[in-house]
C-alpha cells in the first residue's frame, strides 16, 4: 500500500476513534448517568439512607446499653453528639448523592439536540478532527490550532452553527500531505498507529466502566423493573429492621437506674 494511502486511512481511523471517545465522554456519559440515576439511582439513594439510619440506630443502641450496664441514666445529648461525630462522613455522602440526583433531573429536563442535529454535530466534528487535530496534522499554524480548540469547545456545548462555520473555513483551506517527504511520512504513520492503539484501548476500557456498562440495559424496561424490585425488597427489609431497633431504643432511652 502506498504511504500516502496508508496515511489517509490511518487519519480517518484516528478521527473516527477520537470522535467516538469524545462523544462517549462529553455526550453519552452525562446522559447515561442521568438516566441511570433517574430510573434506578433514586431507589439506591433511599436504600443507602435507610442503611445509614440502621447503622446509626445500632450504634445508638450499643451506647445506650452501655449506660444500662453501668446502671446509669443515659445522657441522650452525649449520645446524640457521639453519633453525629461518627456518622459525619456518611451524612456528607448522603448530601452529595442527593445533589447528584437533583443534577440528573436538571440535566434530563434541559434542552437537547434532535437526533438529526446530533448526527450532524458528530459528522462535522469528525471532519474537523481530520483537518485540525495536531496528532495527525504536523503542519498546523497557530491559527489552526486555536480553531481546533474552538471546535472542541463548540462540540462539547453542542454548538452546531459554530462547527458549521469552522467547516466552511476549512473547506477553503484544505490541509494536504503533498509536501511531506516519504521519510517524515513514515514517522507520522508510526505515530498515528501508536495513537490509534491507545485510543482503542481507552475506548475498550471505558465500555467496562459505569455508566457505559448499562448502555443497553438502561433502555430495557424489564431489566429496570427487575432492578427496582430487588432494591425495593431490600428497602422493605431495612424498614422492618429499623422499626425493631427503634422499639428497643425507646425502651432504653426511658430506662432509669434501679
Amino acid at each position: 500500500m502506498e504511504l500516502r494511502e496508508q496515511h489517509a486511512l490511518l487519519r480517518n481511523r484516528f478521527s473516527e476513534l477520537f470522535s467516538e471517545k469524545q462523544n462517549m465522554l462529553q455526550h453519552e456519559k452525562p446522559l447515561l448517568t442521568a438516566l441511570y440515576l433517574n430510573k434506578i439511582g433514586h431507589k439506591q439513594y433511599k436504600n443507602f439512607c435507610l442503611s445509614v439510619e440502621l447503622r446509626q440506630l445500632k450504634f445508638r443502641l450499643s451506647l445506650l446499653q452501655a449506660y444500662v450496664n453501668r446502671n446509669e441514666e443515659p445522657d441522650l445529648k452525649a449520645v446524640d453528639k457521639e453519633i453525629e461525630t461518627k456518622f459525619e462522613e456518611y451524612n456528607r455522602l448522603i448530601e452529595a448523592e442527593a445533589e447528584r440526583l437533583a443534577a440528573a433531573n436538571r440535566f434530563l429536563s434541559g434542552n437537547f439536540l434532535t437526533s438529526e442535529n446530533s448526527k450532524k454535530l458528530k459528522e462535522l466534528y469528525y471532519f474537523i478532527v481530520k483537518r485540525l487535530h495536531p496528532d495527525i496534522n504536523s503542519n498546523l499554524t497557530d491559527n489552526m490550532k486555536d480553531l481546533f480548540i474552538q471546535a472542541q469547545a463548540a462540540y462539547d456545548l453542542g454548538e452546531l452553527e459554530i462547527l458549521q462555520q469552522i467547516v466552511l473555513l476549512l473547506k477553503h483551506d484544505s490541509i494536504e500531505t503533498k509536501n511531506i517527504t516519504p521519510v517524515s511520512l513514515k514517522d507520522i504513520i508510526k505515530k498515528l498507529e501508536e495513537n490509534i492503539k491507545t485510543l482503542e484501548e481507552q475506548i475498550s476500557h471505558l465500555k467496562t466502566e459505569f455508566p457505559f456498562i448499562y448502555k443497553e440495559k438502561i433502555y430495557d424496561k424489564e431489566w429496570v423493573e427487575s432492578e427496582i424490585s430487588t432494591i425495593e425488597k431490600e428497602i422493605n427489609e431495612l424498614n422492618t429492621e429499623i422499626e425493631k431497633y427503634r422499639e428497643y431504643i425507646t425502651l432504653l432511652e426511658e430506662w432509669k437506674p434501679e
